[in-house]
């Protein structure tokens, strides 16, 4: 061979295949530039010294790590794609006299070419778009715009080690494929899979079975706290059905409908399922992909997207009152109520009431809390709070009467429906579940679920609290007698038209005044204070960070998903151009196979799109109260933002679907 051969020849095979190789080096370079982004964010001085640095970093290495992960499958499992394609052309240059060992050189110079184009390209990207979403995130965050251009060799090192590796693979997997396969298989690989599928009536019903108990899961989980760990087991089965509902489900089910002689021999049904039981047998796996991406972008924008604009809804759950002061006592709240009233501060809406906190066990029929209590499969951690009906009617505006034996109850996070509730020995009627419910937000920033209890008076409340402390014969837990209840107080109020100076001047002025008393042995003070408007940095670290990473990965994947149904639009193109040209020699018109070809690809390409909207519709409950973790309690709110998602990603799929089907028809018409 002369000098240059090889090289020669893998610089040609790109060009000569740039309509395959030219996508699959795109979705290289921006799945480098946005490993680089995300990587080059995580170590960013500039975003290092913004407020709630430490969160923001967390959810970002959080993502460096999922990103990694899918480029290494999604960039493999694509060049599968072209790998397949040109197995013909291998298997023609060796009939033509090259061994399998010069392939393998012109494969790994091919890999190379494009490793390098790939990872140079995606890294001029990624540096040029590295500052704007550093821009982005500061101005998400409210945070002052960092100065300066900042480039790590240390993540430049790390993305070249990733898709060096990456690349790696790809070759080892294309070497592999010619070497194992013998001249013709290579030459007919194209049409290795027109034998017709087998209908695996086992794997379908497992995958209805997995994919059942999912669904099951996710509408029936109740409890908060079970559903953040039932969550993964119902992706999981999710996943596993539709796969095996994708590649033997679709095809049982063609066959059922073959076998009945009425449907199957009409002209149209005809050539409808035969057409469709090869189209699902060989893009069963692809189209499950599909489906399983666009499901996961749904629920990340869908998530995130709620989080962000729903962030000052769940600020004022957990801080209801623009000044809060919790855990705290009478003398404190009164030196709090003069540092306000001394720094001109008119307090507006105020709240204040008693109040007792418990630590508990939630079991059938009321809540535990002594020592001999183990936990088991019917109980769940629970917080307590209980109020007596004459602080209750006033913070509320109410006007309800108890006897003695009952109580107002109401449940966060998960679900009570019984008539009457025990606690510490004592079983209460259960008169209303009620709502509204007092201010009081420590307890919303809990995973536990949250009862609160409205007893008929204030000597009911001081019974409850000598019975935690262990008096009147109830043995109570060490632990909650080493303080995991307590009696305490809460005072609240709203600074004039909410106004953020004003109630940073409120925590100024409260600040110094804690300073000075807690300088006076004598003074009796407890208490936490926190201001909504102070706390709002914290809020805005997370959610902000959460919303950044959701858009990013739904960028990501949806990239992923376009990639793939173009791909399946040229392996269909190749696939209907014979189909297209046997079913005229039968007699049928050129328009009837045209529109019999549409319609077969209609249903398949727009299938991962319907099967993902209702696995997205499945997931909203237990997603639903996921979101309650987070302070969201209205369910109306993240329903309208699913739909929002969906109807937005629907419209983006139809219009790459559009564009992509233009390669397909070119590709029947030649």
């Amino acid at each position: 061979m002369t000098k240059g051969f090889y090289a020669r020849l893998a610089r040609q095979n790109l060009r000569k295949n740039s309509r395959a190789y030219g996508p699959f080096i795109l979705a290289a370079v921006l799945t480098v530039a946005m490993f680089y982004i995300i990587s080059s964010l995580s170590v960013n001085p500039g975003l290092q010294s913004m407020t709630g640095a430490t969160t923001i970093q967390v959810v970002i290495r959080y993502g460096m790590v999922v990103v990694g992960l899918f480029a290494v499958i999604f960039l493999f499992y694509t060049n599968s794609f072209l790998i397949k394609r040109r197995k013909r052309e291998f298997g023609i240059f060796n009939v033509l006299g090259l061994e399998k060992r010069h392939l393998a050189r012109v494969i790994g110079l091919e890999t190379l070419y494009a490793g390098l184009i790939s990872l140079a390209l995606g890294l001029v990207v990624g540096m040029a778009l590295d500052k704007t979403l550093l821009l982005v995130v500061a101005k998400i965050l409210s945070a002052p715009p960092p100065m300066g251009f900042f480039v790590s060799p240390w993540v430049i090192a790390v993305t070249a080690a990733l898709f060096g590796g990456i690349f790696l693979l790809i070759f080892l997997y294309g070497i592999r494929q010619v070497y194992v396969a013998r001249p013709v298989e290579l030459l007919q690989a194209e049409h290795a899979g027109e034998r017709e599928p087998k209908a695996k009536w086992l794997l379908a019903l497992m995958g209805a079975a997995c994919l059942g108990a999912g669904y099951y899961i996710a509408v029936t989980t109740t409890d908060v706290i079970q559903a953040i760990f039932l969550f993964f087991v119902a992706v999981v089965l999710v996943i596993v059905g539709t796969y095996l509902l994708f590649t033997a489900g679709s095809v049982a089910l063609l066959k059922l409908l073959r076998k009945n002689k009425r449907y199957y021999y009409k002209t149209r049904h005809f050539t409808a399922v035969s057409g469709m039981m090869y189209r699902m047998k060989q893009n069963a796996v692809g189209l499950a992909n599909i489906c399983i991406l666009s499901t996961m972008v749904l629920v990340m924008v869908s998530g995130t997207s709620c989080l962000m604009l729903g962030m000052e809804s769940a600020l004022h759950e957990r801080y209801p009152c623009d000044v809060n002061i919790s855990r705290s006592n009478a003398a404190t709240i009164e030196m709090v109520k003069r540092a306000v009233a001394d720094a001109g501060i008119q307090a507006e809406n105020e709240t204040e009431y008693d109040y007792l906190t418990s630590a508990a066990y939630s079991v059938p029929g009321g809540l535990e809390v002594t020592r001999d209590y183990t936990l088991d499969t019917e109980s769940s951690l629970a917080d307590v709070m209980v109020i007596c009906l004459e602080d209750y009617n006033r913070c509320t505006g109410q006007d309800y009467t108890l006897a003695p034996d009952e109580i107002l109850l109401k449940v966060e996070r998960t679900v009570y429906d019984g008539d009457t509730l025990t606690l510490l020995g004592r079983t209460y009627t259960v008169k209303e579940q009620v709502e509204p419910m007092v201010k009081y937000g420590n307890l919303t920033a809990n995973l536990t679920s949250t009862w609160y209890i409205v007893v008929p008076d204030r000597d009911e409340l001081e019974r409850i609290d000598a019975a935690l402390a262990g008096e009147e014969g109830v043995k109570a837990s060490e632990q909650y007698q080493a303080g995991r209840y307590y009696m305490s107080r809460f005072y609240g109020f709203d600074v004039p038209g909410h106004d953020d100076e004003t109630a940073l001047n409120a925590r100024l002025a409260i600040r110094e005044a804690w300073g000075r008393a807690s300088e006076d042995e004598s003074a009796d003070l407890s208490g936490t204070y926190e201001i909504r408007v102070w706390e709002r940095q914290d809020f805005l670290s997370l959610y902000g960070s959460l919303f950044c990473l959701g858009m990013f990965l739904g960028l990501l994947f949806t990239m992923a998903a376009i990639l793939i149904i173009y791909y399946k639009q040229m392996s269909e193109g190749r696939d209907d151009r014979e189909r297209f040209q046997i079913m005229q020699q039968v007699g049928m018109s050129r328009a009837e196979v045209k529109r019999t070809i549409h319609e077969q690809v209609l249903i398949v390409f727009f299938l991962p799109l319907v099967t993902a909207g209702v696995h997205t519709g499945f997931a909203f409950p237990i997603i639903n109260r996921v979101m309650v973790l987070f302070n969201l309690m209205s369910t109306d709110f993240y329903l309208w933002c699913v739909l929002g998602s969906f109807g937005v990603f629907a419209v983006l799929y139809a219009v790459v679907y559009a564009l992509t089907a233009r390669t397909y028809y070119r590709l029947v018409s030649m």
